[in-house]
């Protein structure tokens, strides 16, 4: 699971949606409502030129205009930052949109500095006679240099006098006051699906990041900080690997999982784990420690980059015919299964374990059952399930023998099974490199009358716990 703060308004675009990050800051918005007006009463567009330091939401305050006042502009059309000055003329007359009844703010932003003042010329000159014929047209232009800004100014009303650059144009935006700065890192994580007790940072902590940041884009980098030291670098020190629990049973496992997992990269929900089974000795263990940020379980779970995934009976039988020693193959024979190589791959492909080995994993959960799940294929999980707590190994190369000859860069080959961790009775089920990377594999095979959520979170939070303890995240 990779962790994120990103600490600017454009690291966000094209990732998640970010308007709900927006904060109204009322001072900033009358600046630009000033500027808008300006284009009314003239009946013409104009431009404004952003001055303030990195950080203060320059960029934001630009789309907050269409998020927070949606009756009076259009959404932010933003020139792609590859485009460049000489060519932006001819590139805004054939992008920009119609002209509409609303004002379209026009974005040009990430400009380096140029000290070619014919060049710069020439560009307000074109940019003028664009906005002459276009009054639904407030182009902005953000800047951190005051003496750029007012390069650009200077330039834009040399050619354009104030009617292009009204003395609104001249825009000083504070940005949102420090008060914001946690609700604004709230929205962050929702948005990145991400949980403060993740990241080991409490209301304290928050606290601390907010004294002596003069902006909400320094204030997330302090936390940014805090997160490299508390999630990156505990990773790197104690070469901690990255669990994957895998949980098989009947077709009602895919949505008892969902209970306890997001959608996409199917991340554990410590929450969830707690809740549905806050009686077992595993979630006693855990709800103890959730005042502690660095002993919280959703800290623990995103050290581990812990995910849950699932196999369909189907996909367990055909690994144990296909792949099984000789007793599985017989048991899952007896059941009436027939071998058939491609129902085997088949029904693999089919399986969320697969999608998240392939990167294909889909951005909701479904957990409706696809078809009846056939008497013979049913009868030979149940069959494979009695037998695995005392077959649990062999069981578990079986399937992952499926999995390498359908996923080659698992390599099962060569991978190690019920691996001792160094504790007494602390084994991993599966260590298997993938991608140059090991993934430690913790496999769950349940019968239908045990596929509950309850059951499985006990499981998962037990394990948590022996590495945990394994890898000195809690002392013991």
């Amino acid at each position: 699971m990779l962790i994120g703060i990103p600490t600017r308004f454009e690291h966000l675009r094209g990732a998640v949606d970010p308007t709900p990050l927006i904060v109204p800051v009322e001072a900033d918005l009358q600046r630009f409502e000033a500027l808008r007006r300006a284009a009314e009463v003239q009946l013409g567009g104009v431009m404004g030129f952003i001055t303030a330091p990195s950080g203060t939401g320059k960029t934001t305050a630009v789309f907050a205009l269409s998020s927070l006042l949606p009756e009076k502009y259009e959404p932010v059309f933003a020139v792609p930052s590859t485009v460049s000055l000489r060519d932006l003329p001819r590139w805004l007359n054939e992008k920009l949109p119609t002209q509409t009844s609303r004002n379209i703010p026009v974005l040009i932003d990430n400009r380096e500095q140029t000290d070619d003042d014919i060049g710069l010329g020439q560009l307000m000159s074109s940019l003028n006679g664009i906005a002459r014929t276009r009054p639904d047209l407030v182009i902005l232009w953000p800047t951190t240099d005051d003496d750029w800004r007012d390069s650009l100014l200077n330039a834009a009303r040399k050619v354009g006098g104030k009617t292009l650059a009204p003395a609104a144009g001249e825009l000083s935006i504070g940005g949102p006051s420090s008060t914001e700065w946690p609700t604004i890192l709230e929205r962050l994580l929702i948005q990145l699906d991400q949980t403060l007790e993740e990241l080991a940072i409490d209301v304290t902590a928050i606290e601390v990041a907010t004294q002596g940041q003069d902006s909400v884009g320094a204030f997330l980098e302090t936390i940014r900080d805090m997160v490299t030291t508390s999630v990156e670098e505990v990773r790197l020190a104690r070469s901690l690997p990255r669990l994957l629990f895998v949980v098989s049973s009947d077709s009602a496992v895919v949505g008892e999982a969902n209970r306890l997992r997001r959608a996409g990269q199917l991340n554990i929900k410590a929450e969830e784990l707690v809740s549905y089974s806050s009686r077992s000795i595993s979630g006693k263990y855990w709800k103890a420690r959730l005042k502690n940020p660095s002993h919280h379980l959703a800290y623990v779970i995103s050290l581990f980059q812990a995910r849950l995934v699932t196999m369909t009976p189907s996909s367990v039988s055909y690994a144990a015919l296909h792949h099984g020693d000789h007793d599985l193959q017989q048991l899952t024979s007896k059941a009436g299964l027939s071998r058939n190589a491609t129902n085997a791959a088949t029904t693999f492909r089919n399986t969320d374990f697969y999608r998240f080995l392939t990167a294909t994993t889909s951005a909701e959960l479904t957990s409706t059952s696809k078809g009846r799940t056939a008497d013979a294929t049913l009868a030979a999980y149940e069959a494979i399930q009695a037998v695995s707590a005392r077959r649990h190994k062999a069981v578990n190369q079986a399937i992952c023998g499926l999995v390498e000859q359908v996923v080659p860069e698992f390599s099962a080959a060569k991978g190690a099974f019920e691996v001792d961790l160094g504790d007494s009775g602390a084994f991993a089920d599966a260590v298997i490199l993938m991608r140059d990377e090991e993934l430690h594999l913790e496999f769950h095979h349940l019968s239908p009358a045990h596929c509950k959520a309850s059951s499985m979170a006990a499981y998962i939070m037990e394990k948590l716990k022996t590495y945990a303890l394994h890898y000195n995240l809690i002392p013991r």
